[in-house]
């Protein structure tokens, strides 16, 4: 069981599909004990400055397809990370 405060992931970012040389926008929402941090990844590495519930990609190329971008929410209590959004380029 989660330690009581400990972020709950309660809408899971999900698959998105652009075009190449668009923008895709990946989202997450949590709860538990202020304050939340947000750390974005894509394919396993850390995203710099991706620490908001949110984070719009760069311009996406066609290399990007099938990229994978989970997200760690974090508090004093403990961490959670959610499910892979897939990102499809056409």
């Amino acid at each position: 069981t989660p330690t009581p405060g400990s972020p709950v992931i309660t809408t899971q970012p999900t698959d998105q599909t652009v075009k190449a040389g668009g923008f895709a926008k990946f989202k997450v929402t949590a709860t538990g004990s202020a304050p939340l941090t947000y750390q974005w990844r894509k394919n396993s590495v850390n995203i710099a400055g991706a620490t908001k519930a949110v984070y719009n990609t760069p311009t996406t190329s066609s290399p990007d397809n099938g990229a994978l971008f989970p997200v760690i929410v974090s508090n004093s209590a403990g961490s959670v990370i959610s499910s892979n959004a897939k990102l499809t380029v056409r």
